[in-house]
C-alpha cells in the first residue's frame, strides 16, 4: 500500500471513530445524563480514551454537538404546532412533544435545565422562546390562555417536571404525563386571581435556571 492509500484508510479509519463516539455519546448522555465523563462514552463505543480525546477536547464538546441537534428539535416542534387550528390542542402538542424528548433524554433534560454549557444556554433559550412565544400570542388571541402567562414560563415548567421525569424512568410509567397536564391547567384561561408576580424576563433566564441547578 502507498502511502496515500494509507493516508485515506487513516482517515477513514478516524470518521468511522467519530462516528462510533458520537452515537455511543447519544445513548449514554440519553440514560445517563452529564454524569457520564468522555471515558464512559469512550468505553461504549469499545474505543480507547485515547482516541476519544483526539477526537474532542472534553465531555462538554461533545454534548455541545449531540444536544444542539436534539434542541434544534425542539424549535420544530414548536414551530410545527402551528399547524394545529386550535390555539390550546396546539400549545399543548408542543408541551407534550417537548417533555416526551426530555423524558427520553436526560442529557437533554440537563441542558434545557442549565446543567451543561451556559454559552449553549444562551443561545438556545431565546430561540425557543421566541418560538413559543408565537403559539402564547395566537393562544392569547383566542382567550384560552391567562392573560399573565407568557412564553418564558415554559423555563420552569420544565424544570419543575424534572422530579417528574425520574420518577418516570424509575417507575417505567409516564407519570410526567400527568404533572405536565396538572401544570398546564394553571395555564389555562378561566376565573383566577392574577399570579403575584411577573414571569421572568428573557435576559434573566440564565439566572433561574443556575438556581434551579443549586436546588
Amino acid at each position: 500500500m502507498n502511502d496515500a492509500a494509507a493516508h485515506k484508510g487513516t482517515r477513514k479509519d478516524s470518521a468511522r471513530n467519530r462516528e462510533r463516539l458520537v452515537a455511543a455519546a447519544r445513548e449514554v448522555f440519553a440514560e445517563r445524563g452529564f454524569g457520564a465523563t468522555l471515558d464512559d462514552i469512550a468505553r461504549h463505543a469499545s474505543l480507547g480514551t485515547g482516541t476519544a480525546y483526539r477526537h474532542f477536547a472534553n465531555k462538554q464538546a461533545l454534548a455541545a454537538e449531540i444536544l444542539t441537534e436534539a434542541t434544534e428539535q425542539i424549535l420544530h416542534d414548536a414551530r410545527a404546532a402551528l399547524d394545529t387550528d386550535d390555539p390550546w390542542a396546539a400549545l399543548e402538542l408542543f408541551f407534550e412533544r417537548a417533555a416526551r424528548r426530555q423524558a427520553a433524554d436526560r442529557g437533554l433534560y440537563e441542558s434545557l435545565a442549565g446543567r451543561g454549557d451556559y454559552a449553549e444556554q444562551a443561545r438556545i433559550w431565546p430561540e425557543i422562546i421566541a418560538a413559543v412565544t408565537v403559539l402564547f400570542d395566537r393562544a392569547h388571541r383566542a382567550g384560552v390562555v391567562r392573560a399573565d402567562a407568557t412564553a418564558q414560563d415554559i423555563a420552569a415548567i420544565f424544570a419543575l417536571l424534572g422530579p417528574a421525569f425520574e420518577m418516570s424512568r424509575a417507575t417505567g410509567a409516564e407519570l410526567w404525563r400527568r404533572y405536565l397536564a396538572l401544570l398546564l391547567d394553571g395555564l389555562r384561561a378561566t376565573e383566577r386571581p392574577p399570579l403575584p408576580v411577573p414571569p421572568p424576563p428573557i435576559s434573566a433566564l440564565d439566572t433561574v435556571l443556575k438556581a434551579g441547578k443549586r436546588t
